[in-house]
Formats: C-alpha cells, structure tokens, sequence
C-alpha cells in the first residue's frame, strides 16, 4: 500500500468503529436507565404494535376487575337490606301467629297492630332509602344495572342483574299510614245458558294465591293458582278442572254423557254443550273467592276484625301474605347471591388474564438487565481501543515527514 496523506483508511476505519462503539453504548444505557428494550418504534417496530395491543388489554381487565369489585359492592349492600327486610317480617310473621290466639283481647291485638304498622313502614324506609351512590336500588320495580366485566363490547363482556322492588307494595303487602289495605280479590262474570255457558275472568288481580270455584250441580270444583298468575294462565287451569271433574262436565272430545266441551281464548273460558248428549243441567255460579285475602277495604296485613272477618281470621290471613313475601324476599337473595358468586369467578379470571398478558408484555418491553450490562462493558471496552487505534493511525502519518526531511 502507497504513503500518502490524503486519505488515512485506518483513521476513518477507527474513527467508524468509535462511532458505532458509542451508538450501541448509548443505546445499553437508555435501556438501563429506564428498564426497557423499546424506547422507540425504531427498538422493535413489530414489538411496539404488540405491546401496544397488550398494554389495551391488560389496562381494559384490571378496571374490569375494579368493575366487578364494585359490582360486587353493589350486589352486598342490596342483599343487607334484603336481610334486614327479612328480619322485619319474620318478626311481623311472629306477631300475626301470636295475634291469631284468642288469648288477646281487643287491647292487646291493638298493640300488636301498631308493631305491624311500624315495622310495615320500616320495610318502606329501608326499600327508600337503600342505594349505591345516589341511585336507588330496591323502591322500583325491575331495577337494572349492567356491569362491564370484559373489555370488549359483546353481550359476554356484561354481566346484569335485576333488582325487584322490596317496599311493601312490590311485595303485595300494599303498605298504607293506617295498616296495609287490601284490594280487592278476583272477580268473573257469567253469560249464556246451561246450554252455551261463558265463564269469564274480568279482573285478573292476582297479587295472592287464590282459587276460583265452580259450583256443578252442587258440586263445587276449586281452581288454585299462584300469585301472579295471568287471566289466560287461570282460564287455562279453569278449563283443564272442568274436563277432568269426574266427567260431571265431560272431555273436549264430546263422547261422555255429560258432554260440556271447554275452551279457552284472551283470558275467556267458555263452557259449551255437545250437541246429541245427554247433559246434567248444573249451573255454574259466579262463585269466585280468592283464598289469603280479606274483604276489599280491610287491612290485608292485620291482627284486628275488620272487612266482615274477625281478629283471628284476619291475622290468620296475615300470615300467608307475610309468607309469600318471605319467600319473595328469599328468591331475591338468592339471586343476588348467585350474581355475587359469579363476579368471583370473573374476577378471578379476569386476574388471571392481566397476569399472563403482562408476562408476555414484559417479555417483549422490559430490558434485559444482565445482557444490556454486558453489552455496556463491551461497548466501553471497544470505544476505548477505537479511540487509541484513532489516535495510532493519526500518528502514523507522522512517517511523511521523515521522507521529507531526507
């Protein structure tokens, strides 16, 4: 290779080498100083994407799991009411058994009527005034809430619960100042002949158990049917009594000897002779009573005479009221119960999920300590000997000036 001076290959081949040397030992301590591989999208473009993608999913199932902890929360302070309420009528259980003996007199069962009111009021206080930051939980009717335990936006990602009213009107105690008023019990109406008789059910208020009674040539045929349960829903049973009544009203086929042929359509039952048969010509009386409930007017929820029925009856009454709202109160709880149940699980999940994708997230962000030290070590080392290999092929030049000399 010829002297020269114009170009000095070794210094620029040190000169790069120095160069490089402090790029990746600048690049060693910002992961050092900050504990990450990717500091920039140019560290691992692909990798920032990812993260990226991680770092939604992660961020999105820790607040789900502070969702379902405060779904929880929520779920708790309904179901504490749920306890208290059902404490309140356990007691008003108690006091309408001890108000059904005849031991009491008129002194006595107004006493225990005033416990009554107070704790039916009470059960209205606490249904009012239950709620989870300023919103009611328990006064209305079908109250919703939806939590958000995914973090996504599918129907999966939600779990809802609905919160039925617990005041004395939704559980059919119809809570009023002066006791609590009865409404009145189903009624029906008849139309037609023996030949072609319609039976129908014109007011379905069905808040209690109760049954309807057919009177069949003296023979009376009881229908029962459970709260809540629809005109159509009663018709329905009505019919199936009827044609199953020891053939007094006979099948829909028309083949017996008493053949009354019913149907029901809208709430309407329709009791209708075969024609060719020889039929029994019973008479089917508007003899309608609900069972569990006092005269229109009375107090339902009472331990003293009232609505034509006397002290014991009344508070006899009480008691079956009171016990389809036990039971109302403890399908609520039970519900409430299972819902809180399951935001374990999902919280459970849930941390296992952001676990797992934050290993793999810090699988990809987070520096390696033990090799970005190593790689600081050598990236010293090479600056250093690039330096002084710098400095050797600068001097080597020195070498013309002795040529010149000569």
């Amino acid at each position: 290779m010829s002297l020269s001076i114009g170009t000095n290959n070794a210094a620029m081949r040190a000169a790069e080498a120095a160069n490089i040397s402090v790029r990746s030992m600048e690049t060693s301590m910002e992961r050092l100083s900050t504990g990450k591989r990717i500091n920039a999208s140019s560290d691992d473009a692909a990798g920032v994407a990812i993260a990226s993608r991680l770092s939604a999913e992660i961020l999105g199932s820790n607040q789900a799991i502070r969702n379902s902890l405060d779904g929880q929360a929520l779920i708790d302070t309904a179901e504490g009411a749920h306890k208290e309420i059902e404490n309140i009528l356990q007691r008003m259980r108690e006091v309408a058994v001890q108000a059904a003996n005849d031991t009491n007199n008129a002194q006595d069962r107004d006493n225990l009527q005033a416990e009554m009111n107070a704790m039916s009021t009470e059960i209205d206080r606490i249904a009012g005034t239950t709620t989870w930051a300023g919103a009611n939980l328990m006064e209305s009717n079908n109250t919703k809430f939806s939590f958000q335990v995914g973090t996504a936006t599918g129907t999966q990602n939600q779990i809802a619960v609905d919160i039925k009213s617990m005041n004395t009107n939704g559980l059919s105690l119809n809570g009023g100042t002066g006791g609590i008023a009865a409404t009145a019990g189903l009624t029906a109406a008849k139309t037609g002949t023996a030949a072609a008789t319609v039976f129908t059910i014109v007011n379905s208020n069905t808040a209690q158990n109760g049954s309807i009674v057919f009177d069949i040539a003296g023979i009376d045929y009881g229908v029962d049917f459970e709260a809540g349960a629809t005109a159509t829903a009663i018709a329905a049973a009505a019919m199936a009594a009827v044609n199953d009544g020891a053939g007094l009203v006979g099948s829909n086929d028309g083949t017996t000897a008493h053949g009354y042929v019913a149907s029901v359509s809208s709430g309407v039952l329709t009791l209708t002779k075969n024609s060719g048969t020889t039929v029994i010509d019973a008479t089917i009386t508007n003899n309608v009573h609900v069972h569990d409930a006092v005269a229109a007017g009375a107090s339902a929820i009472s331990v003293e005479a009232g609505g034509g029925n006397s002290a014991a009856d009344n508070a006899r009454t009480s008691i079956g009221f009171i016990d389809s709202a036990i039971k109302q109160v403890n399908v609520q709880r039970s519900e409430l119960g299972a819902v809180s149940n399951r935001l374990n699980h999902t919280v459970n999940n849930l941390t296992n999920i952001s676990s797992n994708l934050s290993a793999a997230k810090g699988g990809i962000e987070d520096a390696d300590f033990a090799l970005e030290t190593t790689n600081l070590a050598k990236n010293q080392i090479l600056q250093q000997a690039s330096t002084a290999m710098l400095a050797q092929a600068n001097a080597s030049q020195q070498n013309v000036l002795a040529l010149l000399r000569s």
